[in-house]
């Protein structure tokens, strides 16, 4: 559960990598890229290296795996972490195609 929870943590570093790279005048992009660095942070405390993974087409794509993978992990994830991520889900798929 653990390799699962690090490509996790390497999914959401690549999605808010795209995000911080995009070019995105309104700054919405930005604040969710911050929403993904707040949620790494509280993934962060279980200790677990993020594994390095290859960059995707999008940052909703590269949400979307992350939680897959940490559904797989989910009795190593803190219950806090799920309401965080159906907010990214909703906002990413909203604004997570930059």
């Amino acid at each position: 559960m653990e390799a699962e929870l690090a490509q996790a943590l390497g999914h959401l570093r690549q999605a808010s990598h795209q995000l911080l790279s995009a070019d995105d005048p309104s700054g919405r992009a930005l604040v969710l890229a911050a929403q993904i660095l707040d949620l790494e942070e509280v993934l962060g405390d279980l200790e677990v290296e993020p594994t390095y993974v290859s960059a995707v087409d999008t940052a909703s794509q590269s949400l979307v795996i992350a939680i897959r993978h940490l559904i797989q992990a989910a009795p190593l994830v803190p219950s806090s972490v799920w309401p965080r991520v159906r907010s990214l889900l909703a906002e990413a798929d909203d604004h997570g195609n930059r």
